[in-house]
C-alpha cells in the first residue's frame, strides 16, 4: 500500500506536504470573507468628493473665462491691425505682426498652462480621495475580518453582488463623518 502512495506522489509531482492551488483555495475559502461597495453610490454621496468636484469645476470655469477674455482681446487687436494695416509703414506693419504672433503664442501657452494646472489639481484631489477611501477600507476590513473589499460598478466585471455584503452605507457614514470632523477642525 505504501508503495502505491509513493508511486502516486512521485508521478503527480508533489511531495507529501504540498497541496495544489485548488486545494489551497478550498482550504482558505472557509475563512474567506468578502465585502463590496458600490463605486457610483460612494462617488455621488461622499461629501469630500462633491466639495472637491465643485471646487475643480469652479476653477475650470474661471480658467475658461480668463482664456476667453484673453482670446477676445487678441481678436480685437487683430481686427484693429487689419483695419489700419493699409495706413501703416512696412516697418510698423512687421512690428505689429510680430507682436500679434507673440501674443498668439502667449495665448497658446496660457491655455496649456491652465490645462496642466487643472489636471494637476484633479490628480491631487483624486489621490487625496483614494488615500482616504483606501485608509478607511483597510481599517474596516481589519476590524470586520474581511479578506477582500472590492469595488462594484454596474456594468463592470462583477455581474452579481449579494446586497447583504454591500458596505456602501457604512462606508459613506464613516467617510462623511470623518470629513465633517476634519472640516470643522480646519484640516
Amino acid at each position: 500500500m505504501a508503495v502505491v502512495v509513493l508511486f502516486a506522489l512521485y508521478f503527480s509531482g508533489k511531495s507529501g506536504g504540498e497541496k495544489s492551488a485548488a486545494e489551497n483555495v478550498a482550504a482558505a475559502s472557509g475563512n474567506l470573507r468578502i465585502a463590496y461597495f458600490n463605486s457610483d453610490t460612494v462617488r455621488e454621496n461622499y461629501e469630500l468628493f462633491k466639495v472637491e468636484k465643485d471646487a475643480i469645476e469652479g476653477e475650470m470655469k474661471s480658467a475658461e473665462e480668463r482664456l476667453v477674455n484673453e482670446q477676445k482681446k487678441f481678436q480685437q487687436d487683430v481686427q484693429e491691425f487689419q483695419q489700419r494695416a493699409e495706413f501703416l509703414t512696412i516697418t510698423e506693419r512687421e512690428s505689429r505682426e510680430q507682436k500679434l504672433g507673440k501674443k498668439q503664442q502667449e495665448l497658446m501657452q496660457l491655455e496649456q498652462q491652465l490645462t496642466e494646472q487643472l489636471q494637476s489639481k484633479e490628480a491631487d484631489v483624486n489621490k487625496k480621495i483614494f488615500d482616504n477611501v483606501e485608509a478607511f477600507l483597510k481599517d474596516y476590513a481589519k476590524k470586520n475580518n474581511f479578506s477582500y473589499v472590492i469595488s462594484y460598478i454596474p456594468g463592470g466585471q462583477i455581474w452579481y453582488t449579494n446586497p447583504a455584503l454591500d458596505i456602501s452605507n457604512d462606508m459613506l457614514d464613516a467617510l462623511n463623518a470623518d470629513y465633517a470632523k476634519n472640516k470643522t477642525a480646519g484640516k
